[in-house]
C-alpha cells in the first residue's frame, strides 16, 4: 500500500469516527430534494415525554426530507436526552445533541438559541419543531418550499392575529421594522440560513450592543422568535421566500401540538402510539413506551385498538 493510499484510508476512517460523512450525505441533494434541509428542535429536560412522539413522527412521516435532526438543550439537561442521540443511520434521521450555557430566563433562552440556529447546522435552510408537535400525515416538498424552490413564508395581517398582537410591539421594537403582517401563524417553518444573520445583524445595528446583552437588558418575555425571523425575511430578503397569506388561502396543517406544558392524557399518549405504530387502524402495534404499556394493563384508555381513536374525522379535523 503506497503512503499516499495509507493516507487517503487513514483519513477516511478518521472521518467516518466522527460522523461527518454520513451527516453530510444522508438526505443531500438530489432531483427530489435539491436542497439540504436540517431540523432544529430546541427542547429541555421537562419536555421528554413529548419529545420522543415528535421524534418518531418526524422518522415516519419526513424521513425523506430532512439531512439530521439537530436537538439543542441547556446543557445541565444534556444526560437525560442522550439516549436520544443518533449520530449514525442510514435508515432513519441521524440526530444530534448541542448543549447551551444559560443566561437568561428559559422563555427568553429557547428565543435566543433558536436565532442561533445557523451555529448548530450548515443546512441551506433550517425547519423548526418543538417538543410538543407531532406530525399527523406524511409531509411533501410542497409542503416546504413553492413550485419555484423557495420555502414558503405564511402570514396573516395584524388585525386578524387574535392574541398574537401582543408580539408586535416587541418585534418591532428589537428590529426597528414593521409590516402589516405577523408571521406566527402555523407551525412547521422554515427559513433560508441567512436569515438568523441577518436577524441578529440587525438587533446589533439598531441597539449598539450584542444580541446577548440586549436579551439581558430586556428582560421578561423578549418577544417572538418567529416573529422575528419572519419581519426580517420579509423586510430584508423577501426575494428569497414564497409569501403564503393565510387570510386568503388557508394551510392544510400536518401537525398536531399536544402543549407539553399540560401534559400528556393516557388518551393522547395512546392516540400517539397507533398514529406512530400501524399503517392503518387495527390493533396497537410496535414498540409502546412503558407508560402505555401500563396504561393498556390497567384499562385507563377506553380502547385497546387503533380504529376507535383514528377515525375518519378526527384525521380528518387534524389536518385540516
Amino acid at each position: 500500500m503506497t503512503a499516499s493510499l495509507f493516507a487517503f484510508c487513514f483519513l477516511l476512517l478518521l472521518l467516518m469516527g466522527t460522523g461527518w460523512t454520513l451527516r453530510v450525505e444522508h438526505h443531500s441533494r438530489s432531483a427530489a430534494n435539491p436542497y439540504v434541509v436540517d431540523v432544529i428542535l430546541r427542547t429541555y429536560g421537562g419536555d421528554v415525554d413529548c419529545l420522543g412522539f415528535a421524534l418518531r413522527s418526524l422518522d415516519r412521516f419526513a424521513g425523506s426530507l430532512f439531512r439530521a435532526v439537530h436537538i439543542v438543550a441547556p446543557r445541565a439537561n444534556l444526560p437525560f436526552l442522550k439516549y436520544l442521540e443518533r449520530p449514525r443511520s442510514r435508515d432513519l434521521i441521524p440526530r444530534y445533541l448541542h448543549g447551551v450555557d444559560e443566561f437568561t430566563n428559559g422563555y427568553n433562552q429557547q428565543m435566543y438559541d433558536k436565532i442561533h440556529s445557523d451555529e448548530f447546522s450548515d443546512a441551506e435552510f433550517i425547519y423548526h419543531v418543538d417538543s410538543d408537535l407531532v406530525m399527523t400525515r406524511a409531509v411533501h416538498w410542497s409542503d416546504l418550499f413553492s413550485e419555484d424552490l423557495k420555502p414558503w413564508l405564511p402570514l396573516r395581517r395584524w388585525e386578524n392575529m387574535g392574541g398574537s398582537q401582543v408580539w408586535k410591539s416587541k418585534t418591532d421594537h428589537m428590529v426597528n421594522l414593521t409590516c402589516p403582517f405577523g408571521f406566527m401563524v402555523r407551525h412547521g417553518l422554515i427559513y433560508p440560513r441567512i436569515v438568523y444573520r441577518l436577524l441578529r445583524e440587525r438587533i446589533r445595528q439598531v441597539h449598539g450592543v450584542s444580541v446577548r446583552e440586549y436579551f439581558l437588558a430586556r428582560g421578561g418575555q423578549i418577544g417572538s422568535e418567529f416573529e422575528a425571523l419572519g419581519l426580517v425575511a420579509w423586510s430584508l430578503c423577501r426575494d428569497r421566500v414564497a409569501l403564503w397569506n393565510m387570510d386568503e388561502t388557508p394551510w392544510r396543517s400536518y401537525v398536531n401540538q399536544a402543549r407539553s406544558w399540560d401534559g400528556l392524557t393516557g388518551r393522547q399518549i395512546l392516540f400517539y402510539e397507533c398514529l406512530l405504530s400501524t399503517v392503518s387502524p387495527g390493533p396497537i402495534v410496535g414498540p409502546v413506551n412503558n407508560r402505555t404499556a401500563l396504561l393498556l394493563k390497567n384499562g385507563e384508555a377506553q380502547a385497546r385498538h387503533c380504529e376507535e381513536l383514528l377515525t375518519p374525522e378526527i384525521l380528518n379535523d387534524l389536518n385540516r
